[in-house]
């Protein structure tokens, strides 16, 4: 599935992230995450978001794309998207409980059209901004506002930060590749996803 206009976004170059990921660092069974690509592909990628991190909007606008035109689209990596509400703040919570509420409610694909579009207000997010980009992707504004209003789904979250932790996640964006952290900083995912595909 292509992430709406953003996937002509990052498709330009190849990916230079040390600068632009580096900004945000700072269970035993975890939830189900929503995912993209084959569900049974033999490499998975997990990515850890905080909505509120400036870092994890460049990825997903600069690095996403071109992952998504190489490995999800062709099926070769199921991709996973986790919550690490590392910053803390307000729409740290509130943003991925609507986000949660959509992919409860109206599906994976929902989910990540959401997740996508949401980035577009990062620096102003607002209950109004969260129920305007549910309504224009014509699902339910109302709920994905009142889910992060109320954050009805923070112990959700709250399972995905523990289970992010548990494995060493510091800070947002964190990438595993088949369960192995790499620095963004330092390596290309791409890099790393071609070598387990190996």
């Amino acid at each position: 599935m292509k992430l709406t206009r953003r996937t002509v976004l990052g498709t330009a170059a190849a990916v230079s992230i040390g600068a632009g990921v580096a900004g945000c660092l700072g269970s035993e069974d975890p939830p189900e995450p929503p995912v993209l690509g084959d569900p049974d592909a033999d490499v998975t990628v997990t990515v850890y978001e905080d909505f509120s991190c400036q870092s994890c909007r460049y990825f997903k606008e600069e690095v996403f794309p071109d992952i998504d035109d190489a490995y999800i689209e062709t099926g070769q990596i199921r991709y996973e998207h986790r919550d690490y509400p590392f910053l803390d703040d307000t729409w740290s919570w509130a943003i991925p409980c609507a986000a949660r509420e959509i992919y409860k409610t109206e599906g994976n694909d929902a989910f990540w059209a959401f997740a996508a579009d949401i980035y577009d207000y990062l620096g102003s997010y607002s209950y109004d901004a969260v129920e305007t980009v549910a309504n224009e992707l014509d699902l339910d504004g109302a709920a994905a506002r009142e889910a992060a209003e109320e954050e009805s789904h923070r112990s959700l979250l709250e399972d995905d930060k523990s289970y992010g932790s548990s494995n060493g996640v510091e800070g947002t964006p964190a990438v595993f590749v088949d369960g192995d952290q790499i620095d963004l900083t330092e390596t290309n995912p791409m890099v790393e996803i071609d070598a387990a595909l190996e």
